[in-house]
């Protein structure tokens, strides 16, 4: 499978930031340390986890904030296979069988995109931090954990995501219905692949 490209982002947009953590930290949280583990004992020998090595019934604790991004070869895309109610409860949206290129604002999307990119390129699980700032000017943060999978071992056809909101589940949720009311006046805007190599 070739790998995806990056696209472009605006740097002047400020609204949406990822901000890259420690895997470290990710196993000191009771919500990610589950799916860290279960991520490095599945793996086993290979560079990556299957899809069909994870049992439901283990990843129950963390069902609601589960989501799977599906990487789809042709036309290139990274598109939710699956969202948990917490992602529902987050955008007002389920994103399903959507691109994440859909998110709003069109940064975060953008931002996402290139991170799943990224992690085709290493293969390696990203533990990231995303801020944002209200429209009254209030910071606002959650933290994610990214983990690649792939069905020969190899290569990333997946993304386990999971996502840990706070106490701040309300604010965002206002944010996002805010940014989703803007999202339908950019939705024109086209989406520009950077160059690939060579």
């Amino acid at each position: 499978m070739a790998l995806h490209r990056p696209v472009a982002v605006d740097p002047k947009d400020r609204r949406v930031q990822h901000a890259h953590l420690p895997l470290a930290q990710a196993l000191d949280h009771p919500v990610f340390r589950l799916p860290c583990e279960l991520w490095q004992r599945k793996r086993g020998p290979r560079r990556l986890p299957s899809r069909s090595d994870f049992d439901p019934l283990e990843l129950k604790p963390i069902l609601s904030r589960l989501m799977l991004i599906e990487v789809v070869p042709d036309p290139p895309d990274f598109r939710y296979r699956l969202a948990g109610t917490l992602s529902r409860d987050l955008t007002g949206e389920d994103w399903t069988g959507r691109s994440v290129l859909d998110l709003v604002p069109p940064q975060h999307g953008r931002l996402l995109w290139n991170a799943l990119c990224e992690m085709q390129q290493t293969l390696e699980p990203q533990y990231v931090q995303l801020s944002a700032i209200s429209s009254g000017g209030q910071p606002l943060s959650y933290n994610v954990l990214r983990l690649p999978l792939g069905g020969d071992g190899e290569t990333m056809d997946m993304a386990l995501v999971v996502q840990d909101h706070g106490n701040a589940l309300p604010l965002l949720r206002l944010y996002f219905d805010e940014q989703r009311g803007e999202g339908s006046i950019q939705a024109a805007l086209s989406v520009r692949h950077l160059p690939g190599p060579g």
